[in-house]
């Protein structure tokens, strides 16, 4: 075996050891277009800070997403992650104000969503709650709210 023959073996074997998990999130139940703002967090500090603090920030988000979303019956995104524990929380500012609008009561007024569909009581879910795995493809339906 020459040895380009026995560097390029090398290589693929290691290719195939390296490789990011995918996380495939599917979104359902939206009634109104907007922007998509996806957060996913990788430790129970970071989304409390964000989510039950409702404090808008970038830090400790893991990764995310962005982006106008069109009035459609579902959506999917696909995410490469690398394996371990992680939160979504997310919502579709359909005014654009980058903030989940609440009503008097401190209800939502824009649909927003969890992963696992956690719902907390009187308020948003806990990490613990929201949590879950991303260990090779992985999904994850959400149901807007």
């Amino acid at each position: 075996m020459s040895y380009y023959t026995r560097f390029l073996s090398l290589l693929l074997l290691c290719s195939f050891n390296i490789s990011a998990d995918e996380l495939t999130i599917n979104l359902s139940g939206q009634t109104k277009e907007g922007v998509l703002s996806l957060a996913i967090y990788d430790n129970a500090e970071a989304y409390n800070y964000s989510v039950k603090g409702e404090q808008r920030s970038e830090e400790g988000i893991f990764t995310g997403i962005e982006n106008f979303i069109e009035l459609k019956e579902s959506h999917e995104f696909v995410i490469n992650l690398p394996e371990g524990i992680y939160a979504i929380a997310l919502f579709v500012d359909a005014n654009k104000n980058l903030k989940i609008d609440k009503n008097f009561l401190g209800i939502p007024k824009e649909q927003f969503g969890f992963s696992n569909n956690a719902m907390g009581k009187l308020s948003a879910p806990s990490f613990e709650q929201a949590k879950f795995r991303v260990e090779g493809n992985t999904l994850q339906n959400i149901k807007l709210k």
